[in-house]
């Protein structure tokens, strides 16, 4: 397949903006095809890679979607995989660091350098792959079916009682002063509970993320998904359960050693 150049999101008629003539985009017009899958591989890791991209482009048809690769100190090989799709599809950017920026830093130039610009994005983590060839059909009907819901995932709820969370989450610019929810955690003893999606694998409203400013400056490595929850939360957005066709989690994770979440000021 001939590549095509990847578009320039400030033009006022990019591709994006204009109706795809394809059949799922005509049935879930509310999707806005296509969309932007952002994907963030790390380190000796060119099997994940591969398998991603494998399953990828198997069981979904390029022209739905725009890809957003940041290759986070990986080895060569796993350069190499990204490029060739790169030019066979010809809708792949890549945003390279040659040394580990960590998860969040990452993330946030993948969605702003340039802004994301598609009605909605999907975030993976390098070991999600997807297994069923309908798995976006799914969930493009799910999407026009709850136009009220902001984000689709695997829901999760976890207990932290943390007073330095705690507080991080009250300092942050899109805490709304909504008082925490409680429950009961699995030693039945209450606590402060969060639902979140995974972040393994999760799809938002582009416009949402950015209006929380998403991710948030102060993240490191870890805890964006729960905290994204809450953020979610606090400005009474939606969250759905949504896994159909798809297998995440399923490696170790990649820098144990990182920190979690920058110390407060």
């Amino acid at each position: 397949m001939p590549r095509r150049p990847f578009p320039d999101s400030g033009q006022s008629d990019a591709p994006w903006r204009q109706a795809l003539n394809h059949p799922l985009a005509i049935s879930a017009s509310a999707v806005r095809f296509p969309i932007t899958i952002c994907v963030l591989a790390y380190g000796q890791n060119a099997s994940l890679a591969r398998r991603f991209l494998a399953s990828l482009y198997e069981h979904t048809d390029p022209a739905l979607f725009h890809l957003r690769a940041g290759l986070n100190e990986a080895e060569p090989m796993t350069h190499a995989l990204f490029r060739d799709c790169q030019d066979r599809f010809g809708n792949v950017q890549l945003f390279v660091e040659t040394r580990n920026r960590f998860k969040s830093p990452l993330m946030r130039r993948m969605f702003y350098e340039p802004p994301l610009a598609t009605e909605w994005m999907i975030w993976c983590d390098d070991d999600t792959h997807f297994l069923k060839p309908d798995w976006l059909q799914r969930l493009a009907l799910r999407i026009e079916s709850s136009p009220q819901v902001t984000m689709w995932g695997m829901q999760h709820a976890l207990w932290q009682d943390d007073p330095e969370v705690l507080r991080w989450i009250q300092t942050a610019a899109w805490y709304r002063g909504i008082p925490f929810l409680h429950g009961l955690d699995l030693k039945r003893e209450r606590s402060v509970e969060f639902r979140f999606a995974t972040g393994a694998f999760w799809a938002a409203r582009t416009s949402a993320l950015q209006a929380l400013d998403w991710p948030d400056p102060r993240l490191v490595q870890a805890n964006e998904d729960f905290l994204l929850g809450e953020a979610l939360r606090q400005n009474g957005m939606s969250l759905a359960e949504f896994h159909y066709g798809l297998s995440i989690n399923d490696a170790p994770r990649r820098n144990n050693s990182a920190r979690e979440v920058l110390s407060l000021t």
